[in-house]
């Protein structure tokens, strides 16, 4: 039902984004990809609208831009360690992401930006979620993989806030693993260690509900192990008290206590 929700959302939202396409997006993406360019819906979860950009019938970038009528799925007043931010400030955040990750390999590139959205460039690149889902890779194994980009990540001075299989693609042709959709904000008053510490439990928690019972036995052994070698000892210190409204299934689970004691 709620997969139903969001692809309901994203059919109307795409719907609503037709006449803005052709008279705001139109005539850039033209001018920065030599021609006449085609629209494909792609990603998003009804909280923006994502489109691919295709040049003689081949992708050459995505556009992003915002959707009026979504409203804020986490404000502040949830208190979560993460929160919606205003378009204006998340088109911000992602350009910015975009701009000091590309340089290093860690996003796609970015190309423009206007006031309502951003024109990124392509990338064959596909999420690591689809390895799992259909590949039928171990989601505890493509989460050890990811730790060394997200430390790779958080010493380019960027933190994700919303970190999953989903948002982790990797280039079909370097193996390299690139971040994406960098739309939440962190709480005020949380630490940069504390976003770094949210971004790597974030990701196991993602993971949780889909391990085996011998995945989560060895969890903390195989994931923790990698964890503490890539995670410096200042973010695994950081207070946890903010995070844990968003890692019920993490802190719960009695496999992985070793991990939260001094």
């Amino acid at each position: 039902m709620r997969a139903l929700k969001r692809w309901w959302r994203r059919r109307r939202a795409w719907r609503a984004a037709q006449a803005r396409l052709e008279a705001d997006y139109r005539p850039v993406a033209e001018r920065l990809f030599g021609g006449t360019v085609t629209w494909r819906m792609a990603g998003g979860r009804g909280r923006d609208v994502v489109c691919q950009i295709l040049r003689a019938g081949r992708p050459v970038g995505y556009l992003r831009m915002d959707d009026p009528a979504c409203a804020p799925s986490a404000p502040v007043a949830a208190g979560l360690p993460f929160v919606s931010l205003p378009f204006a400030e998340k088109l911000e955040r992602e350009w910015q992401a975009y701009t000091r990750g590309a340089p290093s390999g860690l996003t796609p590139p970015p190309l423009w930006r206007g006031a309502r959205g951003m024109i990124s460039g392509y990338c064959d690149a596909q999420p690591l979620v689809q390895e799992a889902e259909r590949d039928g890779k171990s989601h505890l194994t493509l989460a050890v993989e990811a730790l060394p980009a997200i430390a790779r990540l958080h010493a380019a001075g960027l933190t994700h806030m919303d970190m999953s299989l989903s948002n982790i693609l990797r280039d079909r042709t370097s193996g390299a693993l690139l971040f994406v959709d960098f739309e939440y904000g962190a709480a005020p008053g949380l630490s940069v260690e504390q976003q770094s510490l949210y971004d790597y439990l974030r990701l196991l928690e993602s993971i949780w509900k889909f391990l085996s019972a011998d995945e989560r036995a060895a969890a903390y052994d195989v994931w923790g192990a990698a964890y503490k070698s890539h995670a410096p000892a200042a973010v695994r210190a950081a207070d946890l008290t903010p995070l844990r409204p968003a890692l019920g299934r993490v802190l719960a689970a009695p496999e992985l206590v070793p991990l939260f004691q001094p």
